[in-house]
């Protein structure tokens, strides 16, 4: 399966046929880890990095042309990253490491990779993480998110602006007034008995407190939201979900829940930051990702702490079982009440004026209560005192963003690259 697209660059001073054989020689490999091999003078532009086999030195010109022949080489492609692929011989890694340093003063991300033979293993898996990075940052700058409705009231640092985003992630925010959800719903109602949400009904492991007025009302809006979404084309949307209490004190916990699992990524209260996070992670581990309010958190002895970690809706996907109950803070509507998975898991919170500040922290999902007196959805995650004092120190709001697995590798290689600031 194609991964990546590489570009050879060779001298012209050498000899052809002894190039033509080394690159002969390390052709399976760049095969395994997912290249295909095209030509340099093309105009096409790639659709994530540029990556180029440097056979020879001398050939920094042949480069630098062939960018040129791309559009690529100023400003239009200072966020494709530039991926020099080395080897052992040819004064391959001198060129290399020039072009890295040409492209670092220009700020644009380049990664110098030094293949150590023909059947160089981790060569291989650097080649296959370097190519999944450069399409994640193509990935981000290609999603669109809807914003239905204004944040709310209470996000005071969480309302970064359309161009904040687009700025500091390439990612399309499109607000939508929540008026056209409302008409959406009235257009969904008309003439059609209200149904339930059958499966969602029927996997759940128990239900309290939510009628089947409620659970109608739920997936009404679940059918309001895709319709926005097919619509719009949009990848996410955050949703002003408080004003559905006073429209008709209903809720969108189970139609985000439902649209998550279903690959479209959805945050609630029109969290900018926490939606432009799930979408990251999402993008990064290939699975949905989980928004909730941190309730507690306690430093411990022995260098590790906990925190507890709660919302009132989850992607269905993440949850072997489910409980359906009430809204936390209304007691209405319908709520979801998840078991999340032991295991290794990541936290983040990206935030800042101009959205270009990132902490994460990798921990232990330790078990997922289902306590009174908070958000349905509830983990106890175990992390380092580190984390926990760079969080507290240096807060960047409310929500934090949980992915399953360890992703704070690949998150700091992406915001290296992407020119974000790591805390």
């Amino acid at each position: 399966m194609k991964k990546f697209e590489y570009i050879l660059a060779a001298s012209v001073l050498h000899d052809q046929a002894g190039i033509r054989g080394i690159f002969d020689k390390y052709e399976p490999l760049l095969n395994r880890a997912g290249g295909l091999e095209v030509a340099g003078t093309t105009g096409r532009k790639p659709g994530d990095g540029v990556f180029y086999f440097i056979l020879t030195g001398g050939t920094e010109a042949f480069v630098l042309e062939s960018l040129k022949l791309r559009g690529l080489e100023g400003a239009a492609g200072k966020n494709i990253p530039l991926v020099l692929i080395a080897h052992g011989k040819q004064n391959s890694l001198p060129a290399a490491l020039e072009l890295a340093a040409w492209a670092r003063q220009r700020g644009r991300a380049s990664q110098v990779i030094q293949l150590a033979g023909t059947d160089d293993a981790k060569g291989q898996e650097e080649l296959e993480a370097t190519a999944a990075l450069v399409q994640s940052l193509s990935a981000m700058r290609k999603s669109k998110i809807g914003l239905v409705g204004k944040p709310s009231d209470w996000l005071v640092a969480s309302n970064q602006a359309p161009e904040i985003v687009k700025a500091s992630w390439g990612t399309t925010v499109l607000p939508i007034a929540f008026q056209r959800l409302v008409e959406a719903m009235e257009t969904e109602q008309q003439g059609e008995k209200r149904s339930l949400p059958e499966s969602f009904i029927r996997n759940a492991s128990y239900r309290r407190e939510a009628s089947d007025e409620d659970l109608g009302k739920s997936e009404l809006i679940l059918r309001a939201l895709k319709t926005l979404v097919e619509k719009e084309k949009l990848d996410g949307l955050s949703l002003r979900c408080f004003d559905l209490l006073t429209l008709n004190e209903s809720t969108g916990c189970f139609a985000l829940a439902q649209l998550a699992s279903e690959g479209i990524d959805a945050g609630c209260e029109g969290d900018v930051p926490s939606i432009v996070a799930l979408r990251w992670m999402r993008i990064l581990s290939g699975k949905p990702a989980w928004m909730a309010n941190p309730s507690v958190i306690r430093k411990k002895e022995g260098g590790k702490g906990n925190m507890l970690i709660a919302h009132c809706t989850v992607p269905l996907s993440l949850v072997p079982e489910y409980g359906i109950r009430s809204h936390f803070e209304s007691g209405k509507g319908a709520a979801i009440s998840g078991s999340l998975p032991k295991g290794p898991v990541t936290l983040v919170r990206i935030g800042g004026t101009k959205l270009d500040t990132v902490w994460a922290a990798e921990g232990w999902l330790k078990e997922s209560p289902s306590g009174e007196g908070l958000c349905r959805t509830q983990a106890v995650i175990e992390l380092a005192n580190d984390d926990i004092d760079v969080l507290l120190k240096n807060p960047l709001g409310n929500h934090l963003v949980m992915a399953l697995g360890n992703w704070v590798t690949a998150i700091d290689r992406y915001t290296d690259w992407a020119g974000l600031n790591r805390i």
